[in-house]
């Protein structure tokens, strides 16, 4: 298996999340956040284009291209 090399594609921000979050929520979201990650690495081992979500509408983008403001 191939090292993965680091993706650029910033992890979403997302709004209206408690301060406070009980252990399972918390961990729900770390765990959502690792799988992200890993998507875009296996995404740019492959060559595949990630579709996500911006601004709300839907979006292609190539893994390692940089992402827009």
């Amino acid at each position: 298996m191939t090292t993965p090399k680091h993706v650029s594609e910033p992890l979403p921000v997302y709004g209206g999340v408690p301060m406070r979050l009980d252990a399972d929520t918390e961990g729900s979201l770390k765990a959502l956040q690792r799988a992200a990650i890993r998507a875009r690495q296996v995404a740019q081992q492959t060559g595949t284009d990630l579709i996500v979500v911006r601004s709300g509408k839907v979006v292609r983008v190539t893994p390692g291209a940089k992402a827009a403001p």
